[in-house]
């Protein structure tokens, strides 16, 4: 083994990298959480390939096996290539292989008999594996080691559900005989150790003194400039983060610099890719690396054409991660107009701020994309698609409604986007490839790739052929075409979705573009840390999308670059999640009290009720699992909530994907602007009980996003906390919610075209959220008078929801809210924030315990905005179903304060 590791170039180990394989060899679970490429991977391959080269046996006569689990496929296929390169010079002793949705029928018999090393992931752990576990028995019997790669990336809903995958994995190894040691792989995070011990039920040694060497890296907050057009309510509008992504990711690549640039929605790394694409259409190839600019000029990009300018409508008015260890990025100021306070520049960079362009002119903005847009991580496995032994069999939910409680010029540029998939307050997420609110770009239909090109690259020759888009929902050889590409240096830049953001080995990146906060500060770093590899220096931009919490960040670096990574958060014992792994736990093997300590202290009351639904029927031997339906499909990990729903094409019958149950009512409603793989369809037909939706293909010149209105009921009041004569409170709560309608927008500008009603169920969601109340006495003391004070809360409650992720380890689709000015269980002027996952995930309850502080961040970012009235970057909100109506910006600073000073 150490000499397959010095045919790789690697003398020595760094510190870090011997103490974590030391404690595996010793039999210790460990978790490593060291920045971006300090050496993470090879921590646990050689006490892991070095236990499978040993020549122990199991009892059966196969040898030892590990079981390697990654969030996405794309990063347990590049790591089955690191495993096979590092074991090459060992022969057969090492065979690793993958096992997921992607591999073909005929050769998971293989994996199941021959393979030692198996990379999966937990969908397929928990549909697949552990149902079937009698046909990997042999397997199971000499499992030695569980690597769970990029842990900090399971939280929230998904991570407790993962969280009981992994119980019920450890559960049915000790039915064979076997305890496995667990290897944990984590950026930097808050208090690793006790994340994974939430993750996996057992307590790791920690390791988070990072020892390799760093380069510099550069990094730049910059803030797009304001825009002649006008929103919601006449707000000023800013150039989008995309369209200035777009630009940069030109310039970079105009400069033969390596680039990616993340994005945060599918849609968008296809919009960032074909602007790219237009505006470098006819430019030669790049000079060679290194070259100084001067030498080789060029004409400039031409400008991108308008595709919707023959569909022009008229207008109505509007409706009313941490920084790796040793070394620090710089932050430098540089003066400039467009450029945000702690904004960075550094010569040679390539980034030429174009503070004078305007949306359509030159670049095609992407003003589809809404701030505050829900957004899933890009996990690249799509719901539904051979996950299990039925690939495609819906999960049903239903049953479990009541459960529980009810560097150097020329090298590559990687741009991040995000997922694509937008939840409004309380509704959940959806993982499927459109945007829920329906925001489209052109229509990309003919432009698929010759035989042996590169999926996605531009087809007009020159520069624009070596941009591509990389994102979930692309068939398995376009994914791995692209990270071919990628990796060789064939591409000079991607935009891609945080399905590329965690540790597919991608070398020779000099920039990284990331198109808006990407939700969490451990992201973030992650994201920053795809450049530079190797100790290269590196060029990083945070591009800011016209939303409170990305505005807050810019105008205060401090929150960046002195404030440590989040803690991970994750609640395994929430009853919804709990539930229906009970019942899949029962299913795999009886259930008995002995199970209680490992799958927590709900367990027992849970089981009563799951018998008393005839779900599981008690036993001599225990808890049975009796129904005749699989009892894995009662939930779907990723917590999409319910039977997905299929989207159709209308004339054809071919089926195009699915949508989440939970997001359908704002993502396929009828006449919703729906885009998959290129291709702009509309929603002619949404029918909920067959749970499918019909699609024609279609251009329209515009947008769609849903409205919808928000009732809420108290339970219980868990905890309560007196600030003066205001009252902060947590507990559980029961959402009304309802979509109502849908605007559409003009794609260039923003501008409303109309409004259209829509005549939607209601839903319910009972789960836990933080509320505040005030009284009359402090509303007089910050001189609200009742004409604002419904726009005053209701600006609150915008702006808080807002920053939250600075304080909760969420995103903003996983939280909603709801403000009034007299609640009738309060009986008191009242703001919600609540967790938009049944039963609860966590936020809202860190949200109490941080309120001081959290609610003082989102006073300073309303009062920093240099709006006059409110706008998407301090109040406004997309998702509002009120259409922002009323707000009052002054009027939240006032309140705040006076809510803050009775607290101190």
């Amino acid at each position: 083994m150490i000499e397959a590791v010095r045919r790789t170039g690697i003398e020595h180990p760094w510190e870090h990298q011997a103490r974590a394989a030391a404690h595996a060899l010793d039999g210790d679970s460990v978790i490593i959480a060291t920045g971006t490429a300090s050496g993470k991977s090879l921590s646990y391959l050689v006490p892991v390939l070095s236990t499978l080269l040993d020549g122990s046996e199991a009892p059966n006569g196969r040898g030892a096996t590990a079981l390697y689990l990654a969030p996405t496929k794309a990063l347990a296929a590049d790591q089955r290539r690191a495993v096979a390169g590092l074991a090459a010079p060992l022969g057969t002793a090492v065979r690793p292989a993958v096992f997921d949705g992607d591999t073909p029928v005929e050769e998971r018999e293989w994996v199941r008999l021959y393979a030692n090393y198996v990379l999966t992931n937990p969908d397929m752990l928990h549909r697949s594996l552990l149902p079937g576990h009698a046909r990997w028995s042999s397997f199971l019997r000499a499992l030695r080691y569980v690597v769970i790669d990029e842990c900090h990336t399971y939280r929230g809903v998904f991570g407790s559900h993962v969280a009981q995958v992994l119980r019920r994995l450890r559960r049915v190894c000790a039915r064979y005989g076997a305890e496995p040691v667990f290897l944990l792989a984590s950026a930097t995070a808050a208090a690793p150790g006790e994340g994974a011990a939430r993750l996996t039920g057992i307590r790791p040694v920690e390791i988070t003194e990072d020892t390799s060497p760093r380069g510099e890296t550069v990094f730049a907050l910059w803030e797009p400039p304001l825009t002649e057009y006008e929103g919601e309510r006449g707000a000023p509008v800013r150039r989008t983060a995309t369209a200035e992504a777009a630009e940069l990711l030109t310039d970079l690549a105009l400069d033969g610099v390596r680039t990616v640039a993340f994005v945060r929605s599918r849609r968008g790394a296809e919009l960032i890719s074909l602007i790219a694409q237009d505006r470098l259409a006819g430019i030669p190839a790049p000079r060679i690396p290194g070259a100084h600019p001067d030498t080789a000029p060029h004409p400039g990009p031409p400008p991108a054409p308008d595709p919707w300018a023959a569909h022009e409508t008229d207008v109505i008015p509007p409706t009313g991660a941490a920084p790796d260890a040793g070394e620090e990025p710089r932050a430098v100021a540089g003066p400039g107009p467009g450029i945000a306070p702690g904004a960075v520049t550094g010569p040679g960079t390539g980034v030429r701020p174009d503070t004078g362009a305007e949306p359509g002119k030159g670049v095609r903005p992407d003003a589809g994309v809404e701030p505050d847009t829900g957004v899933e991580p890009d996990t690249g496995v799509e719901p539904g698609k051979g996950v299990g032994p039925d690939p495609g069999v819906p999960a049903d939910t239903g049953v479990l409604t009541d459960i529980g409680v009810t560097t150097n010029i020329g090298v590559m540029t990687d741009t991040h986007v995000g997922s694509g998939s937008h939840a409004e307050p309380g509704t959940g997420v959806g993982s499927e490839g459109a945007p829920p609110t329906g925001a489209t770009g052109p229509n990309l239909a003919g432009r698929g790739a010759p035989e042996g090109a590169v999926p996605g690259a531009g087809r007009r020759g020159g520069l624009s052929s070596r941009i591509a888009a990389y994102r979930g929902g692309y068939l398995p050889e376009e994914r791995r075409a692209l990270e071919r590409a990628l990796h060789s240096g064939e591409l000079l830049g991607l935009a891609a979705t945080n399905a590329l953001e965690l540790g597919i080995d991608i070398s020779g990146l000099d920039a990284v573009l990331i198109t808006g906060y990407p939700g969490t500060r451990a992201s973030l770093w992650q994201q920053a840390g795809r450049a530079g590899r190797a100790g290269q220096g590196a060029l990083v931009v945070l591009i800011a999308r016209d939303e409170p919490l990305d505005t807050y960040l810019v105008h205060h670096p401090e929150s960046i670059f002195a404030t440590p990574v989040e803690s991970t958060v994750l609640d395994p014992h929430n009853p919804y999640v709990l539930a229906p792994h009970l019942c899949a736990a029962a299913a795999e093997i009886p259930l008995t009290e002995a199970d209680f300590d490992l799958f927590g202290p709900e367990t027992g009351s849970l089981l009563r009720k799951l018998e008393e639904r005839k779900l599981l029927r008690r036993r001599s031997t225990g808890w049975h699992w009796t129904r005749k339906e699989r009892a894995a499909d009662l939930t779907d990990i990723r917590g999409s909530g319910g039977r997905p729903v299929q989207v159709v094409e209308a004339d054809t019958g071919r089926l195009l994907g699915t949508v989440d149950a939970a997001a359908a009512h704002t993502t396929v409603h009828e006449g919703a602007v729906h885009l998959h793989q290129g291709r702009t369809y509309v929603v002619r037909q949404l029918d909920l009980e067959d749970s499918a939706a019909l699609v024609e293909e279609a251009s329209p010149p515009w947008t769609t996003m849903a409205r919808d209105t928000t009732s809420l009921a108290v339970l219980d009041t868990e905890a309560e906390v007196a600030w003066g004569q205001a009252r902060l409170c947590f507990g559980s709560v029961e959402v009304t919610n309802q979509v109502v309608s849908y605007l559409r927008r003009r794609l260039i500008t923003g501008e409303v075209l109309g409004e259209s009603k829509l005549d939607l169920p209601p839903r319910t969601l009972r789960t836990r959220a933080v509320w505040w109340t005030v009284t009359e006495d402090q509303l007089d003391a910050a001189r609200i008078t009742p004409e604002i004070l419904a726009g005053s809360l209701h600006a609150a409650e915008h702006a808080a929801i807002g920053i939250l992720p600075l304080f909760a380890t969420c995103d903003r689709w996983d939280i909603g809210g709801v403000s009034i000015a007299l609640h009738p269980d309060t009986l008191l002027p009242t703001v919600f924030v609540y967790d938009g996952q049944p039963g609860g995930a966590g936020f809202a309850e860190r949200a109490f315990h941080t309120a001081r502080a959290w609610l003082t961040a989102t006073r300073d970012a309303i009062a920093a905005c240099e709006c006059e009235a409110g706008c998407p970057s301090c109040i406004q909100s997309p998702k509002c179903g009120n259409a922002n109506d009323p707000l009052h910006k002054r009027g939240a600073v006032r309140l705040l304060t006076e809510l803050l000073r009775s607290a101190e």
